[in-house]
């Protein structure tokens, strides 16, 4: 078998439902792939839709696991653990591929230095009217994700790295690298957010090539909810809390740099901010929430500088990034 679609889902039903149905309509052999959808401890009726799909597609390979441990890297790792394919292509349940999705993905992996691709997330708004706000970078937060090339790239700054809402692994990696970090990835309403590109870099790390190819599409399908400001810094806090994840350290000069580092960057971005506002700037909010996020990670930051211990100050820590104001 050649890939393995792992789509990892939570109390999200019907929206699966709507990917696993584009899954179907792939211009790809089923016989080349088996869909895993690993349900992480939901309580609606996701086994339901997932074994009605199973039984109205018979030519499908389809498996359903459940992962009674909540947090989407447990839900994709143990998705991993059960693959059978060669390549590990991941989606969420809320990103339907396009019908040549899988061809695209797969395509880059007959030369056996590259060890990830991953493609565009286009943002589907599915008919709702768009905040004028929400028209600029902050579609990042919508999981959007796109660069400016024609054909397949090789990428390697971690801004650029593929997100797991489409994303393709060689499956032997994962023994020889480690699975997805579970610290560093949604659980419930907890928004961390970098399991991928934080693989990605690993895997680029390791001397193996990461690709973005253009062609590899999926619709990101955005609810109601994900289009207002609550959301927004919802978001922001938890890659807050992300940044300050990746960049632990128990070093004191690295955590002054890290805090240097941090109050220069919220420092330029107040001016910018600023200035964006005498200008009336119309997405002045972006340069807000990027001047937001730095600043709520400077308190943490500080508090870590002084404590005696690994854990002394968490309860401390979370309080500050979960009650920031906006």
């Amino acid at each position: 078998m050649k890939a393995s679609i792992i789509i990892p889902t939570y109390n999200r039903a019907d929206i699966l439902l709507l990917c696993l149905t584009a899954v179907s309509q792939l211009n790809t052999d089923p016989s080349l792939f088996e869909i895993i959808v690993v349900d992480n401890a939901s309580t609606d009726h996701t086994k339901d839709v997932c074994l009605h799909y199973e039984k109205i597609h018979p030519h499908l390979s389809v498996r359903y696991i459940f992962e009674s441990t909540q947090g989407v890297s447990y839900a994709r790792n143990s998705g991993v653990i059960e693959a059978q394919g060669e390549i590990v292509c991941l989606l969420d349940d809320d990103s339907p591929p396009t019908p040549e999705w899988l061809n695209a993905l797969l395509g880059p992996f007959s030369d056996p230095q590259v060890g990830c691709v991953g493609g565009p997330s286009v943002l589907d708004y599915q008919g709702q009217p768009v905040p004028s706000w929400l028209e600029g970078d902050l579609k990042v937060h919508l999981s959007a994700y796109g660069l400016p090339y024609t054909k397949a790239t090789q990428v390697s700054r971690w801004e650029y790295y593929p997100l797991s809402c489409n994303m393709a692994i060689r499956r032997s990696l994962f023994a020889k690298l480690g699975y997805f970090r579970t610290d560093l990835d949604r659980s419930g309403d907890h928004a961390l957010a970098a399991g991928d590109t934080e693989m990605a870099d690993r895997i680029h790390s390791a001397g193996w090539k990461v690709l973005y190819v253009p062609h590899a599409l999926v619709n990101h399908l955005v609810s109601p909810n994900r289009l207002s400001k609550d959301y927004v810094y919802h978001i922001g806090r938890g890659l807050a809390e992300t940044h300050i994840l990746l960049t632990y350290h128990r070093n004191p000069l690295h955590l002054l740099r890290w805090f240097m580092s941090d109050a220069w960057y919220a420092t330029r971005m107040f001016f910018l901010l600023i200035a964006a506002i005498l200008k009336r700037k119309p997405l002045w909010f972006d340069d807000y929430m990027r001047f937001w996020m730095a600043v709520q990670r400077l308190p943490v930051r500080f508090i870590r500088l002084f404590r005696k211990k690994k854990h002394t100050h968490k309860a401390v820590e979370c309080f500050v990034l979960q009650s920031f104001p906006q």
